[in-house]
């Protein structure tokens, strides 16, 4: 089965932008591709988008997961991942797991 982990979150509103991105480039995302079944990571800027009479979330990350076992997925990642930078906004931050219904097999 694949499955895409879409996050959607950014700096603290004081936070150091910059070396957020930096942490999450060489420290985050190769932790969770170290995840079994973590196939691919991406990270983006959001340009257009957002929830009505809610600012959008700066940054959306999407992992690409194949695995038939996601609940092992999902156990398996807090062991991998090193603590979060103190600038990440957990106030601000989401997350969606979602399973491929349709589309390139």
């Amino acid at each position: 089965m694949r499955y895409v982990l879409i996050a959607l979150n950014g700096a603290t509103p004081d936070g150091d932008e910059a070396d957020l991105e930096r942490w999450y480039r060489d420290v985050h995302i190769p932790d969770l591709k170290s995840v079994r079944g973590i196939t691919s990571a991406r990270r983006y800027r959001t340009v257009l988008g957002g929830l009505p009479d809610q600012e959008p979330w700066p940054y959306v990350a999407i992992y690409e997961i194949e695995t038939d076992d996601i609940e092992a997925v999902m156990t398996e990642m807090p062991s991998k991942l090193r603590p979060f930078h103190p600038d990440f906004d957990h106030s601000r931050s989401g997350h969606i797991i979602a399973m491929q219904i349709a589309g390139d097999e």
